[in-house]
């Protein structure tokens, strides 16, 4: 073998160039955790919890403490979407030596029917001798009236329902106090994932709710809605689900229009959901009683600069609109900002649409 005249060049040291993070996006959207990438439908919902409670026994009997008062025994079993003849697919059940929970999981404020509620309790009663109860999970407050109708009981079985907030703060909690560190990074990146899909005021929009106002008086207010909103800086509505066309999620800014034009926007400080007006609005009479429809009751920020020409509100065949802000102040009527946002949102959707047909394609 001929060997080289001189030593051998050693490679040149290339330095890697460092950096904290780098974010992981899918299909567009960043992946904050590891259950974002399974998704966030009802089924991507529930197969994060049932992995979580894996993970974490100590979540499993967290969970189990808010549906039974007494000691529930030792964990034997957790199922997904585990299906029976007659009695259809769970989403999640929870099983010890002495009792054996069902948890439907809602995506939203949907409710679950009698009927399939009635068919759980079918499957309770007849499994075994364990103490059966279902639990019913989804974003409502405890105030919706959804929530409100559900049956105390089925067929001798418990119903109980939380709020995704409770179950959220329970892995929250659950991860302050356990102790291994790889269950404690699941039960944070659950609390993180569930927090993200929870349905609350998005800060970061820039949609406003218009609404319409009139100078009537009511016999159960001193205030008509113009004084409510710019005298006091108040404003409410039903929750949304009730009522078509109310919101769900309160929104982050609110528009009001009356005599014809724009009158005011304000970002939405803080709101509540309330059966009691009075509590909140002094000028309500004491009397007045939302308890078989609860509302928003919003506290509104200062007033937003309006433009130098008058936003018309000709044409306005609904009572209120989601409408971009940039197009409400820059617009010369309500009818055309909302009309050019409609067609933002859809030339998103659309663009949307073709970066995820892209993605699939590769």
């Amino acid at each position: 073998m001929t060997q080289p005249d001189g030593p051998a060049e050693t490679p040149p040291v290339v330095a890697a160039r460092k950096r904290d993070h780098i974010d992981l996006t899918l299909r567009g959207q960043r992946v904050e955790t590891v259950f974002d990438l399974l998704g966030s439908k009802e089924d991507d919902i529930t197969y994060a919890v049932g992995w979580g409670l894996a993970s974490s026994h100590s979540l499993a009997y967290a969970l189990l403490a808010e549906a039974f008062p007494s000691d529930v025994g030792e964990l034997t079993a957790l199922r997904l979407q585990e299906a029976a003849k007659g009695t259809g697919r769970t989403d999640i059940e929870v099983e010890t030596d002495d009792v054996h929970l069902i948890v439907e999981a809602k995506r939203g404020w949907e409710m679950p029917g009698l009927e399939q509620l009635s068919r759980y309790a079918s499957r309770l009663n007849e499994s075994d001798s364990r103490e059966g109860r279902i639990l019913v999970v989804a974003e409502a407050t405890m105030h919706f009236g959804g929530v409100r109708s559900l049956p105390a009981s089925v067929d001798g079985i418990p119903v109980r329902y939380v709020p995704w907030s409770l179950v959220a703060d329970l892995v929250r909690d659950t991860a302050d106090t356990v102790a291994r560190h790889a269950e404690k990074h699941i039960l944070r990146e659950l609390h993180q994932y569930l927090r993200s899909l929870m349905t609350s005021q998005d800060v970061t929009s820039n949609m406003v709710y218009v609404v319409s106002l009139n100078h009537d008086e009511h016999d159960w207010s001193d205030l008509t809605f113009v004084q409510t909103v710019m005298d006091r800086d108040r404003y409410y509505h039903p929750v949304g689900g009730t009522r078509a066309g109310w919101p769900k999620t309160p929104p982050n800014y609110l528009g009001f229009r009356f005599d014809g034009e724009l009158q005011r926007v304000s970002h939405v400080e803080s709101y509540n959901v309330t059966t009691r007006p009075h509590d909140h609005i002094p000028e309500v009479k004491d009397w007045v009683d939302w308890s078989e429809e609860p509302h928003f009751i919003y506290e509104l920020g200062p007033a937003l600069p309006l433009p130098p020409h008058p936003v018309k509100s000709t044409g306005m065949r609904s009572r209120h609109d989601w409408v971009a802000l940039d197009l409400l102040l820059t617009c010369p009527t309500i009818m055309q900002a909302a009309q050019e946002t409609q067609k933002r949102r859809s030339d998103d959707d659309l663009g949307r649409d073709d970066r995820q047909a892209l993605g699939e394609k590769h």
